[in-house]
């Protein structure tokens, strides 16, 4: 790893990034996984995204997470980490963070769903998804039969 990659993360991940702020918020995602993949020497086809929501503001990114904010959850909210049906619109996430891990084929996601993120409420453009926990007590089937979703902004541009 060299001193400007290092510098790169190193000021990536001192601040939350508003994604549905940026001109190009995939662009975002992909400079994340590239920039942990080259500190760590890996390969980019290791690399799987961890999401975790975070209840408050507090928390701090390690070496391999990068924190956004601003994000809307439709259909459903999100308590410990943990997603739940609700008759709420939508709900604020407070922090989001993205961590990029090393991930062996042979793993598999329990009780992982997965959830499209979208640029805005309009839903025509898809940036990426991600991989949820659900509680116990929720039927994955339901929260795809409700539409939930993640969107990175409100406006309608």
């Amino acid at each position: 790893m060299n001193g400007l990659t290092l510098m790169l993360l190193v000021r990536l991940q001192n601040f939350p990034v508003w994604l549905g702020g940026l001109f190009n918020p995939e662009a975002y995602i992909t400079a994340t996984r590239q920039c942990i993949a080259q500190a760590n020497s890996w390969s980019l086809e290791e690399l799987e995204l961890d999401v975790f929501i975070c209840n408050n503001d507090n928390t701090l990114p390690d070496n391999c997470s990068f924190a956004v904010t601003g994000l809307k959850l439709q259909g459903a909210q999100c308590k410990n980490n943990q997603l739940y049906l609700t008759s709420t619109i939508m709900t604020d996430l407070h922090v989001i963070m993205l961590r990029w891990i090393r991930c062996s084929s042979g793993e598999t996601k329990k009780s992982k769903l997965a959830l499209p993120v979208y640029l805005n409420s309009t839903r025509t453009e898809l940036l990426f998804t991600v991989d949820l926990n659900i509680a116990p007590s929720q039927d994955p089937h339901s929260f795809y039969e409700r539409g939930v979703a993640i969107l990175t902004s409100t406006a309608l541009n």
